[in-house]
């Protein structure tokens, strides 16, 4: 049970930030630059939670029963 619910939560984050990586991208149209746009990736806690994300998933993948 705790392995589905950890899955569901990876998959959560996961989603919610590449939501704002696609967000960022409507930068470009507004004529900011690239590096405009890496420093609004780095920088900020949304686009930043797909490491837990992935790490969630990855490590509920590999638990041992």
């Amino acid at each position: 049970m705790f392995k589905i619910l950890k899955i569901i939560i990876g998959i959560n984050l996961v989603s919610y930030s590449l939501l704002f990586f696609i967000m960022y991208l409507n930068l470009f149209t507004l004529g900011y630059s690239f590096w405009y746009y890496l420093k609004q990736i780095l920088f900020h806690f949304e686009t930043l939670l797909i490491i837990p994300g992935i790490y969630l998933i990855y490590s509920s993948l590999h638990q041992k029963r």
